[in-house]
């Protein structure tokens, strides 16, 4: 624990000093109608024809945990928490858009650093209310898990986020989906259809995944990413459901299985203040049955620059000694917006267990550093 202490004190005397948001850097030039440039990514736009904009994030991050079982080794590391490429544009002309984002420091297989492809997705923007996705996306299931990773709140999402995805694999899938939005942006829908089996995967089973969710902002559109950066003036609330059913959760030819998850949402952010929470429940035929929650706050101590949170979290599942609950600390400071910023969380991460089972409390700091172009 000393040694995570003494890199936490380090990191912020770096960092302390330099607070402060940069200001908006746009650098644009044209001529014969081709635009290039740089805003928020590098950009080059031939018209109403043709755009590409490319950025890159890094999140290099700083991990100790001290494991609560004697025989397990103690962690104190540094590591590529992500090294992200990302292009987004349109082609032929603005309705048909277009996201491709590549990760560099995939660790999916321990020990390994492989390029992983996260996004490659087709958006076909063709009616007001009606807009239509099809490729690898995140499945628009449960919100924390919707967030872009560079707007989160704290280091990383909650166990339990994680754990109740749609298709019980994680958050992204290969497949086609429709969204639109109503009344000035107070009501928004999404239906989807999946294969199933997560990233870069092809269906193995007759089934897919079908998924619903709905969410009315009774105040005005409002912005997933978390903490409230814009210091909102006035209140904002979002409420959502969303309903999935994974039938490609299989038991075999004779005893077909499936799986159904809801997801209840809400969210609140008001001059600094933000609160955000959710609770899901699983219903499944072939894995035990499970729910959890998560509950998370955070205020500006500094408007847009410095802020504190926390979050609390558990997952009840039907298995014997394998309950899960979070707590986590957190302190941010926003070098210029999410776009770059020093994140540290402390968390005591706990496996509840009963009778001759012995329970696990591991304690872990993490010290991130994140920057985008």
């Amino acid at each position: 624990m000393k040694k995570g202490l003494i890199v936490v004190v380090l990191a912020l005397a770096v960092f302390l000093p330099v607070q402060g948001r940069a200001a908006e850097t746009r650098l644009l030039t044209e001529a014969d109608g081709i635009r290039v440039g740089y805003d928020r990514g590098f950009l080059l736009q031939a018209g109403d024809k043709f755009e590409m904009k490319f950025g890159a994030f890094l999140q290099f991050q700083y991990l100790h945990r001290d494991n609560d079982f004697p025989a397990t080794q103690d962690i104190s590391t540094f590591k590529v928490a992500k090294g992200r490429l990302r292009w987004t544009g349109y082609m032929y002309n603005p309705k048909i858009g277009y996201v491709i984002q590549l990760e560099l420091a995939d660790t999916s297989v321990p020990g390994t650093k492989r390029v992983a492809l996260k996004d490659f997705a087709i958006n076909l923007n063709l009616y007001p209310n009606a807009k239509f996705r099809i490729g690898q996306f995140k499945i628009p299931f449960n919100r924390q898990q919707l967030v872009f990773f560079g707007d989160l709140q704290f280091v990383d999402t909650s166990q339990a986020s994680k754990a109740f995805n749609a298709n019980q694999t994680n958050a992204r899938d290969i497949g086609v989906q429709v969204s639109g939005i109503y009344y000035e942006d107070t009501l928004q829908y999404w239906f989807g259809l999946f294969n199933g089996n997560g990233i870069n995967n092809n269906n193995d089973s007759r089934g897919f995944v079908t998924m619903g969710r709905v969410v009315y902002n009774p105040f005005g559109k409002m912005s997933i990413s978390e903490s409230d950066m814009a210091n909102s003036k006035d209140p904002l609330l979002s409420l959502g459901i969303g309903v999935a059913h994974d039938a490609s959760d299989m038991g075999g030819t004779l005893s077909p299985s499936s799986a159904d998850t809801i997801g209840l949402e809400f969210a609140y952010k008001h001059r600094g203040l933000s609160v955000q929470g959710e609770y899901y429940t699983r219903d499944d035929d072939l894995n035990p049955d499970a729910d959890g929650y998560y509950l998370q706050a955070g205020v500006f101590l500094v408007p847009g620059h410095i802020e504190v949170a926390g979050r609390i979290g558990e997952i009840d599942s039907d298995v014997p000694n394998n309950d899960r609950s979070e707590l986590t600390l957190g302190a941010n400071i926003f070098l210029d917006g999410h776009r770059h910023k020093l994140q540290l969380d402390v968390s005591v991460f706990e496996i509840e267990a009963t009778g001759p089972v012995r329970e696990d409390d591991d304690e872990v700091i993490r010290l991130q550093y994140q920057i985008a172009f």
